[in-house]
């Protein structure tokens, strides 16, 4: 009976060639169907979710090849995680038979958003790392198609192709970790060495057979993994260029599909960094502080209204993995945390997003806020909802983002009281500033004042049915706080929820309010222009994303990488002719032997009689040399 789950990506599957060929024939047709699928699939993990409530993790396997096997492995977070994809993939979807209405490409792009939603699904219900990491090779493809759908825009091929290359990075690094892992247990394993349940159950046992030093080597090469799909510094750079593709894209991407798998690997397989050594998960915290940090400052000086949703996105997904590297110490529960903030943070992310591709298709896809301006009049109902995604993502009460990122501050509060390092709990504290000004800065210089070009002067509102799935984005955006106990009863009964001291509590909300603050005086100076800070050799430094993407490719790409696989190439190509080389020449040789296969007996007793002679040479001389 529970193998019916895996229906929840053969759903989507099913829509991938579906679309594709009702989009041949009636082009007007497409999406409804992959928006059916996607649907049943949601029925379904709720379905499961309701199962969970009384049973215990499902899983269901069959033998692969070897000692791989295939399957799904549902318990709390992955239903939890499922349920997520689904439902905002579901409102994404809806909400692109509008946006894509005139795109004659569109059966194209729903089939292709169809296998990278049946992918996500897979990558969450994989019930071992090598099915896992077959469906997160897909996710890349399907971005990398995506993000240059309008692959005829240089700027969308280009994007399309920096993102599946600083991907396979981390892949490569993925997988490597996997090979350790697997050549570390495959002797002592009853099972699987790479099945899911198994890890996760046993991850104390496995500590103490492989070591520590070993389990924390394969875990921190997982996590490079992880942080290259979700875009974590140092290869966050592919992220903000991939706005070039449709935007909902973007929102598929930032949302529900590609940047959370990364977060959510950690999160499985979360028992493994907590029994290996202490760095591993220090090392967890330390990037995802510092990533949430320096994204902060990226955003703050983004003209381009997605890039600036963008930087949000690495932004926050930086706390997520914060708040799973504090469970070294808090347990647990930081998974807990981060894993409600990452579907807090898929609803208004998807709200914001949509709000932005309303203003794009309003605007006729012109992204510069600073070229903006008084839409708050012109699109009273598109301002409304963005102001509630603005609102969640700075984290201002009683919103659900508040009720979120609070408690990950909280907890990293927490984590400096228990022997901690204060430095996650600061840099926490201070993006919260940061997102509270490129928020606001966005939201002012889109909605307030008066229109600064002909575009925004004439923008109006859609239809409000089109609206409908930001509407109820929106809603939940405001309302998603009241499950946050039970969210965290239903993921972790031992969950520890701690509450600082008043002082400490309300500081993070007055550093949103005061980050709103600067963002309407940097919103007056830059609308007045009181004040022109583009000669600041800081702000250049800041505008120029701190050189790394210069970094990557005039040093990194192009004076290490290209003259190592120069040399590497040659190398391999030079031991390929002297293989073949041997080759042909083993076989002049044959050829010139085969010469004197006469088939002449009077040839052989010729040749027989010289070998003879020489053989007898030679051992007369050998006798003269004693």
């Amino acid at each position: 009976m529970v193998g019916i789950y895996f229906l929840i990506f053969i759903f989507p599957l099913i829509a991938f060639p579906a679309e594709y060929i009702i989009g041949k024939y009636r082009l007007k047709l497409s999406g409804i169907f992959s928006s059916i699928m996607i649907l049943l699939s949601l029925i379904l993990v709720i379905d499961a979710y309701l199962y969970l409530l009384n049973h215990n993790a499902i899983y269901v396997h069959y033998q692969w090849f070897y000692n791989i096997d295939f399957g799904i492995y549902i318990d709390h977070l992955t239903v939890l995680m499922a349920m997520m994809v689904s439902f905002v993939s579901l409102m994404i979807n809806l909400f692109a038979i509008f946006y894509m209405r005139e795109d004659p490409r569109k059966n194209i792009y729903f089939s292709e958003t169809s296998l990278f939603v049946t992918a996500m699904l897979g990558l969450v219900i994989s019930s071992n790392l090598v099915l896992l990491f077959l469906f997160w090779e897909i996710v890349g493809l399907c971005s990398y198609l995506l993000i240059g759908f309008w692959f005829f825009k240089p700027n969308a091929a280009s994007a399309a192709k920096k993102a599946f290359l600083v991907t396979r990075v981390g892949d490569l690094l993925f997988i490597i970790g996997m090979a350790v892992l697997y050549t570390s247990l495959v002797k002592i394993s009853p099972v699987s060495p790479l099945s899911i349940p198994y890890l996760i159950t046993n991850a104390h046992k496995i500590s103490i057979l492989i070591g520590k030093n070993t389990l924390a080597l394969a875990t921190l090469l997982i996590l490079a993994g992880a942080i290259a799909k979700s875009a974590q510094f140092p290869l966050h750079v592919w992220i903000p260029d991939a706005m070039e593709g449709p935007t909902t894209v973007s929102a598929l991407i930032h949302a529900a599909t590609m940047v959370t798998a990364g977060v959510y690997l950690v999160a499985r397989v979360f028992p493994l960094f907590e029994y290996s050594a202490a760095y591993s998960l220090y090392t967890v915290t330390a990037i995802g502080a510092f990533t949430a940090f320096f994204a902060g400052i990226l955003g703050i000086v983004m003209n381009d209204i997605k890039r600036v949703l963008a930087y949000s996105t690495i932004s926050q997904l930086g706390y997520m993995l914060a708040s799973i590297g504090l469970g070294g110490i808090i347990g647990y529960s930081g998974v807990t945390f981060g894993m409600y903030h990452l579907v807090v943070h898929a609803i208004f992310k998807a709200l914001l997003f949509m709000s932005a591709a309303v203003i794009l298709i309003a605007l006729l896809e012109l992204r510069d806020i600073k070229q903006m301006g008084g839409l708050f009049r012109r699109m009273p109902v598109t301002a409304i909802l963005m102001l509630i995604g603005a609102i969640t993502l700075a984290a201002i009460p009683p919103t659900a983002g508040y009720f979120s990122k609070g408690q990950i501050i909280s907890a990293s509060y927490e984590y400096y009281l228990n022997g901690g390092s204060i430095i996650p709990w600061l840099l926490l504290l201070f993006s919260e500033i940061l997102t509270a000004v490129y928020t606001f800065r966005m939201y002012f210089l889109v909605f307030l004042g008066k229109p600064r070009s002909y575009l925004a002067e004439h923008a109006r509102d859609p239809k409000l049915v089109y609206l409908t799935p930001l509407m109820v984005l929106a809603f939940l955006s405001l309302t998603l706080g009241i499950i946050q106990k039970p969210f965290y009863k239903f993921l972790y009964s031992g969950v520890n929820i701690y509450t600082p001291p008043l002082y400490i509590a309300v500081i993070p909300v007055i550093f949103s309010f005061i980050g709103i603050g600067i963002a309407y005086m940097i919103y007056y100076y830059t609308v007045n222009k009181k004040i022109d800070i583009s000669r600041n050799p800081l702000y250049r430094i800041i505008k120029n994303k701190f050189y790394l993407d210069i970094i990557y490719t005039d040093y990194v790409a192009e004076r290490i990488i290209l003259p190592l696989s120069f040399y590497i190439g040659h190398g391999d190509r030079t031991y390929d002719n002297s293989i073949d080389k041997m080759g042909s020449d083993l076989a002049d040789a044959g050829t010139g032997l085969r010469k004197i296969q006469t088939g002449s007996a009077g040839y052989y007793v010729v040749f027989l009689l010289i070998g003879l002679s020489i053989l007898f040479i030679i051992i007369e001389l050998l006798g003269m040399i004693k």
